[in-house]
């Protein structure tokens, strides 16, 4: 007998939020995927080294819900704004027998946690938005994220100017090499309200993006073959 919970149907509020949440992309879509940062629709090189101011009260975080490699469905919200991520235990979902497969022959949770925040580059005040839903990008962001609120607490008018860098550690399968993971380096603070304007006016602009769930489409759970163990789901619970 399956234990799925009926989903409550969101209210026009909520469905409103989601709508609005995946409208939040301005600027270019950077990613970091198997080792590389790279930008836009054509996947541009962006070089280790390279310098952006981060405007943390961007930072979205919260559930994309994955169905046939696409995002079906999302629960993002601001985190400057107070936004809790709902428990995954919220979510439904919860009949594993239901989930897709991935390219691993497991068992993979539709739900996956992920994380935006919109950056300016320092050369030339052109926006990109960083998306990821992955645990190293995640940790990534996490880090970012703690330093910004204790220096925040001295700072508040400043944002974090951080610096591109790559980190690796040995997979415990040795089969898998050294696994490669993004690393934001804060190297200064600068004033916050040029670049709250910088990014009211890409907002205004809009991207010609759909949304950055759909952007995760091509590293997707699915698309991204991971190291597996042996067990029948690949859940991962945060939250």
């Amino acid at each position: 007998m399956s234990n799925e919970l009926t989903k409550p149907t969101p209210n026009p509020w909520e469905a409103y939020g989601n709508a609005m949440a995946a409208r939040s992309i301005v600027g270019k879509l950077l990613r970091f995927t198997k080792g590389d940062y790279t930008a836009g629709t054509n996947d541009d090189d962006v070089p280790i080294g390279t310098r952006f101011v981060a405007v943390m009260d961007s930072l979205h975080a919260g559930w994309i819900r994955w169905q046939g490699n696409r995002p079906s469905e999302q629960r993002m919200g601001a985190i400057a704004d107070g936004f809790q991520p709902p428990r995954r235990a919220e979510l439904g979902d919860f009949d594993e027998d239901q989930w897709e497969i991935d390219d691993n022959g497991a068992r993979r949770d539709p739900w996956q946690f992920s994380n935006y925040l919109v950056l300016v580059a320092v050369d030339d005040d052109e926006l990109f938005t960083f998306t990821t839903a992955s645990r190293g990008g995640l940790n990534a962001m996490g880090e970012l994220s703690k330093a910004f609120g204790k220096a925040m607490r001295q700072q508040p008018d400043k944002y974090p100017v951080i610096e591109l860098d790559v980190g690796s550690y040995q997979h415990s399968n040795r089969a898998y090499g050294r696994i490669k993971y993004p690393i934001f380096r804060v190297v200064d603070w600068i004033e916050k309200k040029r670049f709250l304007e910088l990014l009211e006016e890409g907002n205004d602009g809009g991207s010609g993006n759909d949304s950055p769930a759909a952007a995760l489409s091509e590293s997707s759970p699915a698309a991204t073959a991971k190291p597996k163990k042996t067990s029948k789901s690949t859940a991962e619970t945060r939250f």
